[in-house]
């Protein structure tokens, strides 16, 4: 199944299973270029068949390095030894930044005249590295341009050089040490210390003469150019670290998930999103680490977490640049508050990162708050929870389209995606993935059910969990009667809003089965205490939290306002209804056996007084929404109902499975 243009996910999914992941970009990338300077031939297996990886192979092969390719992830590649052939011409470098770059120090050194030139994104972002490559005599045209389209003319006698690289840029010191690879004597680089080191650590494995010295801060580098590079017989790509994100955060963030991924890359300068999310409580295990072609790889194994909102150390945006995306979509379901400081470099990525993310969190819902470079993500808010289909532009940047996927697929949101064929750059065999771990036998139903009060909908619903296996009712009424009942324990006739306000954001789904809730003055106020705007506000979230955060299959929830205001995203929404005379009888045999005194005529005032006031209440008034299911429950036999109830739900389960 391809990457489409126009992309709706399925909400609500659950995963379970195992992903061998595509190999992971940098490293691939790297691989084609790195052994395309060898003596010999290379074979390299896991290459990923995104865009990006396959520009770095088809650029290498234009400069008359032959690359032959033997199945679908398996090359294999005739070095000639380090520099090219002379050649003019031009190369495409489509939309990878990491190709140009890299391939740029090789081309500033070796007797070349090229026009780079990009796809319309990698036009729009900086070179930033043409003044390093001008200390090797490389001749850039039209001067001081630091743009694509640009032309190069290589000096293939360059010698060695001292550079200073002022940026935590992976792709820059790559530049400058495939330059000193390419030039006379030994070029020294001096560097952050932050950034990802996968260039160093896969010549170090291919024993050519390169010397690293870690500071705290910095590093030094001396690379000695014009030596023999050795072919390396097999070499396999590591599981793309950046690629697992969106799996992770997936099976976090899904009901009743479970999730491994074998033969992960797990430099410690690409995985500090796994320690992020952990700090966030996410279960999060890695097993079977070894070395491999001088990389830590392992097997991650993740299942379903709740998350807390975290600060973000600046120090760490450096090494999580690529997964903050994907961290800010963790960050939104989290309880309390995550802040990503310190981002200017995700400015400059395949689009605008910063405000993308910014701009489709806002139009989905979700509150954020900005200042200059930093954002603070504050979760989910009101509009989150409508159902109205929401379109986002991924402003054709692979991480931003994997990313609201994913938010789509943990949520009831409905997210059509424009331009989801951009994940391809990175992971083109997403969607196959998604569909080899889909849990076909897990997807949760919610079940809203609205309607006036003795209607019968809380029987209806307590029958119906009592017949389906692993199912929750939640009666949203309860929590008004809990908040009321507290007021009464304080015996104090004046209403203590932000006192029942603490307590609301500390309601439990046990607390609401006391059966000291029905009483006949709990009756007579939980109106009073319903109609309170900051209270209804207040309890929004605790029942939003139960109704979406729990591993049942099928939640049944009824009240006043669910399908209209609580949970407008249901799966399948109800409005029971009776007649008033029916509904205070039913009321008053309830409450008969608890209370002998007890007339119908009281309990008839009593309910039609309540109906009078959830209608016409101006905060959230009890109204049958368009597309509610309207049952007339006016039979003595609740299966009925209930084999009504059965038959729509396995109406919208054909639809989701």
């Amino acid at each position: 199944m391809a990457n489409k243009k126009w992309f709706l996910p399925s909400n609500n999914i659950s995963i379970n299973g195992t992903v061998h992941l595509p190999g992971d970009k940098s490293i691939g990338i790297r691989s084609v270029i790195i052994l395309s300077q060898s003596y010999g031939i290379s074979d390299v297996h896991n290459i990923s068949g995104g865009e990006d990886v396959q520009t770095a192979i088809a650029a290498i092969k234009k400069l008359k390095v032959q690359i032959h390719k033997i199945n679908h992830n398996h090359y294999r590649i005739f070095g000639l030894g380090i520099g090219f052939k002379k050649f003019k011409g031009i190369i495409n470098f489509n939309n990878s930044g990491t190709t140009l770059r890299l391939l740029t120090g090789l081309l500033a050194t070796s007797e070349v005249d090229v026009k780079l030139i990009g796809d319309q994104s990698l036009s729009k972002r900086p070179m930033r590295i043409i003044p390093l490559m001008e200390k090797f005599f490389a001749l850039f045209h039209p001067k001081n341009k630091n743009y694509l389209p640009i032309q190069i003319t290589g000096y293939p006698d360059s010698a060695q050089s001292e550079l200073m690289v002022n940026k935590p840029s992976a792709q820059m010191v790559s530049a400058c040490i495939l330059a000193g690879m390419n030039s006379h004597g030994i070029t020294t680089i001096k560097a952050p210390n932050l950034q990802r080191d996968h260039t160093e650590l896969m010549l170090q494995y291919l024993r050519y003469p390169i010397k690293i010295k870690n500071k705290k801060n910095s590093k030094i580098i001396k690379i000695r150019g014009k030596q023999f590079l050795k072919a390396e017989k097999k070499y396999v790509v590591p599981g793309d670290p950046s690629s697992a994100a969106f799996l992770i955060v997936l099976a976090l963030l899904s009901k009743n998930s479970s999730l491994s991924l074998p033969n992960v890359l797990l430099n410690p300068k690409r995985i500090g999103f796994l320690n992020i999310l952990k700090k966030m409580g996410g279960f999060i295990k890695i097993v079977n680490k070894k070395k491999q072609h001088g990389e830590t790889v392992g097997t991650i194994q993740i299942k379903s977490s709740l998350l807390k909102g975290i600060k973000v150390n600046k120090k760490i945006i450096p090494n999580i640049i690529d997964e903050v995306p994907i961290l800010m979509i963790a960050a939104s379901f989290a309880n309390g508050e995550t802040f990503f400081p310190n981002l200017e470099e995700l400015r400059i990525k395949e689009s605008d990162r910063l405000l993308a993310m910014e701009n489709n969190l806002k139009k989905i819902g979700i509150t954020t708050k900005r200042k200059n470079n930093d954002m603070t993500i504050l979760g989910l808010g009101e509009e989150f929870y409508s159902n109205k289909l929401i379109t986002i532009d991924s402003y054709k940047d692979h991480r931003i389209a994997l990313s609201f996927a994913i938010l789509a697929m943990v949520s009831t949101k409905r997210i059509l995606i424009k331009d989801f064929d951009s994940a391809n750059v990175s992971y083109p065999s997403f969607l196959n993935d998604i569909q080899k771990i889909k849990n076909k036998k897990f997807k949760q139903i919610v079940i809203g059910m609205d309607g006036p009060v003795g209607s019968g909908k809380t029987s209806v619903a307590k029958y119906a969990v009592s017949k389906i296996k692993n199912s929750l009712f939640l009666d949203s009424g309860l929590l008004y009667r809990f908040l009321a009942k507290k007021h009464l324990d304080q015996n104090s006739k004046k209403i203590n809003v932000k006192k029942l306000i603490a307590i609301a954001q500390t309601i439990t789904l046990k607390q609401l089965q006391s059966p000291s809730l029905h009483g006949q003055k709990i009756n007579k106020l939980v109106s009073t205490i319903a109609k309170i705007p900051k209270i209804r506000s207040a309890l929004l979230p605790v029942q939003r939290n139960i109704i979406f955060n729990n591993p049942y299959q099928h939640v049944f929830v009824s009240g006043r306002d669910i399908n209209s205001k609580v949970a407008q995203s249901a799966d399948l929404k109800i409005y029971i209804d009776a007649p008033l005379k029916m509904r205070a009888q039913r009321r008053f045999l309830e409450l008969k056996s608890k209370n002998k005194d007890i007339t119908f005529k009281e309990v008839l005032k009593t309910v039609a007084n309540r109906d009078y006031i959830d209608k016409n209440r101006s905060n959230s008034p009890l109204v049958k929404t368009k597309d509610s299911v309207l049952i007339n429950n006016t039979g003595r036999n609740i299966r009925s109902t209930f084999v009504k109830i059965q038959r729509l739900i396995r109406k919208v389960q054909s639809k989701k499975y």
